[in-house]
């Protein structure tokens, strides 16, 4: 399943092309950078970066993700906007 988190290290990731400086910007440690990106491609089933020492580069796959990826977010926080405070309210 895709979540938001997921898919913000996957977006930052795309941007900065560095582990370190992802974890950096989204405030947890470079392994939990590490461990979305490979759950995220392992729930896809493809890779989605190139991995050559110590240099990151999005592949194909992850270009072609990369377009559902920025829908998926620019949907959710619509429907974030819309309804999460009933959403949130409810639950409480």
């Amino acid at each position: 399943m895709l979540d938001d988190f997921r898919l913000r290290v996957f977006e930052t990731l795309c941007s900065t092309l560095s582990f370190t400086q992802t974890a950096k910007l989204l405030g947890v440690s470079q392994p939990a950078i590490s461990q979305n990106i490979s759950e995220l491609e392992r729930d896809l089933g493809v890779s989605l970066f190139d991995r050559n020492g110590g240099k990151v580069t999005l592949n194909e796959n992850g270009e072609k993700f990369r377009g559902y990826s920025h829908q998926i977010l620019h949907w959710a926080q619509l429907v974030q906007g819309r309804f999460g405070r009933f959403l949130f309210r409810r639950w409480k």
